[in-house]
């Protein structure tokens, strides 16, 4: 039941974002919407093969502030485990509203309202936010076990890094449910056409879900801080990916 609650919370922060949309909105086909989780996929891979100065300053910057936190995770975790020594309330409230289930389920359910009253806008949302969240978990889960971090529970400090694909179950580096909720987040914000006050909502829960893994002992500062880039970086790929597809002449309504 606590997973009905948290998703209809989700659902009603997406649909608030999105207009109600008139029927010559375009949305894409099934099968040119599935046929895009290979033409994205592929490109996605090869998008460093196409940056220029500015990607090139995010992605090196971003890289630059979260090597420097490593040397200082430790310190910054310090309060987060007298916080969490008090109680876990908010740590576990994070864990479970970034949780995989709540997560996919809400954009499911999304998707579903969408498609029966005939939102096409709705639905455009739906369909790139769960394109979003599964290339986000995807190459979330690859870093992880790539790194293979050890967690600030699992008392081995922050700068243990027993390298790829061991069977420790390592996964700090970085963060999945900050970068599921930054993925979410960055989309509900596109599609919102940048609406300040969605942006402030939809990125303010993202950045508490961060927060709450800090808090609940189970990443350091930069696993969230890389979690948080990486979440808003596919999302946002992904939702210019898709509109440019949408807005070709072969994209037409389905519904």
């Amino acid at each position: 039941m606590k997973y009905v609650f948290a998703s209809i919370l989700l659902i009603q922060l997406q649909a608030a974002s999105c207009q109600v949309a008139a029927d010559s909105i375009p949305v894409t086909t099934a099968g040119e919407y599935f046929k895009s989780y290979w033409t994205n996929g592929i490109r996605f891979v090869s998008q460093p093969a196409r940056w220029k100065g500015k990607d090139w300053a995010i992605f090196g910057g971003s890289v630059a502030i979260t090597a420097g936190l490593t040397r200082i995770d430790e310190d910054i975790n310090k309060p987060f485990a007298r916080w969490n020594a008090k109680g876990t309330g908010f740590g576990k409230a994070g864990d479970f509203i970034g949780s995989t289930p709540v997560a996919l389920g809400s954009t499911l359910v999304t998707l579903g309202i969408a498609s029966i009253v005939k939102n096409h806008r709705l639905q455009n949302f739906a369909l790139d936010n769960l394109q979003a969240q599964v290339f986000t978990g995807a190459f979330t889960f690859a870093v992880k076990n790539l790194f293979g971090r050890a967690r600030p529970s699992n008392g081995l400090g922050a700068n243990y890094w027993d390298g790829p694909f061991k069977s420790n179950k390592f996964e700090s580096f970085f963060s999945g449910h900050t970068s599921v909720a930054f993925s979410t987040a960055t989309m509900i914000f596109l599609h919102s056409n940048k609406k300040p006050w969605v942006g402030l909502l939809s990125y303010g829960v993202a950045t508490g879900i961060g927060i709450s893994r800090m808090q609940y002992q189970m990443h350091w500062a930069s696993d969230v801080l890389m979690g948080a880039v990486c979440g808003w970086a596919v999302s946002s790929f992904i939702y210019h990916q898709n509109e440019k597809n949408r807005m070709a002449p072969k994209a037409r309504p389905v519904m």
